[in-house]
């Protein structure tokens, strides 16, 4: 880090280095890691509100995709992060990402319908996400609907990939309505207020959030809200992503709510994408009362949409 920031500033890097951030006395600089570069863009700006709620960033990228992301999302956000590609020593420009578009529903006609009633049949709340449809409890996916490009899609039931690789095999006579209820009633059990820490309670929290406001938008001061689909797509079910939702307010206006849950710096990089490809009138972050720190409403107010925090007491914790 401190090489690139010599050889960029045509000098000695000099200041205070903490492993992939140096602030050099105006610009905080940060190195995207090799295992977590998604990361990188959010990291800076949490770490950038330290030194001052304008601090200059710049975010620098081994990964010529990641870079290209990073320099879409910053376009969302005032004053706007630099972002850069790493060749060698040497920092390059990036050109941005193409637009964000919405991944279609690729089910043959009528499944759609089909698993929205053995959904609700046995209340699981369907949701169609990144082109896949999958059922949740309280946001916890209990079931997914496979091979989709097929005259007749499959559903596994269970929570996870491993979970539900397992229910195929262990499901005997049962059908997709049985296992999926019983499925269902397991996460119940666990997912209810005073769980404590089991996983079944505390798995992919910022989506229980976000089904507690769309059953209850009068929480937010909304009229409706449905779920959208989240910036990036879950590649598992451990790690953090935000929630996002759409919903109208009395006056008419188009409301982004981004559910999260603790200090994610994920967090404004996804709301930057969502604010690009939803074009709200305004943003709602939605967190745990606990949640709401410093750090993270200092870099939630460099979005350029007007945006604010609201602390949202949760059904877990009732």
């Amino acid at each position: 880090m401190r090489a690139l920031v010599a050889d960029a500033a045509s000098g000695t890097a000099v200041g205070e280095a903490d492993g992939n951030h140096l602030f050099d006395g105006t610009r905080l600089w940060t190195l995207a890691s090799e295992d977590e570069p998604a990361t990188a863009l959010g990291a800076g700006l949490l770490r950038a509100g330290r030194h001052g709620d304008s601090t200059p960033l710049t975010v620098c990228f081994d990964d010529p995709l990641e870079a290209a992301l990073a320099a879409r999302r910053v376009a969302a956000l005032e004053p706007p992060p630099e972002v850069r590609l790493v060749d060698g020593r040497t920092l390059l420009e990036v050109d941005a990402a193409g637009e964000p578009e919405p991944a279609p529903d690729i089910s043959p006609t009528g499944f759609a319908d089909r698993f929205d009633d053995l959904c609700r049949g046995v209340g699981v709340d369907p949701v169609l996400e990144h082109g896949t449809w999958r059922g949740e409890v309280l946001g916890l996916e209990v079931a997914r609907a496979v091979d989709l490009s097929t005259a007749e899609p499959s559903v596994e039931v269970g929570v996870g990939r491993f979970d539900r690789e397992a229910g195929v095999m262990m499901r005997g006579n049962r059908s997709d309505a049985e296992a999926l209820a019983a499925a269902a009633d397991l996460v119940r059990a666990q997912r209810r207020p005073g769980a404590g820490a089991h996983p079944l309670a505390t798995l992919a929290r910022e989506r229980w959030l976000r089904r507690d406001l769309c059953v209850h938008p009068d929480r937010l001061d909304l009229t409706d809200l449905e779920p959208v689909d989240p910036a990036d797509e879950r590649l598992n079910l451990r790690d953090p992503a935000p929630a996002p939702a759409i919903g109208s307010d009395a006056d008419g206006g188009r409301v982004l709510v981004v559910c999260s849950v603790g200090a994610d710096p994920r967090l404004v990089p996804a709301i930057a994408e969502l604010v690009l490809r939803e074009s709200p009138d305004r943003v709602l972050v939605a967190l745990p009362i606990r949640d709401v720190l410093a750090s993270v409403e200092r870099a939630i107010a460099r979005l350029r949409v007007p945006t604010i925090v609201v602390g949202v007491a949760c059904s877990w914790d009732a």
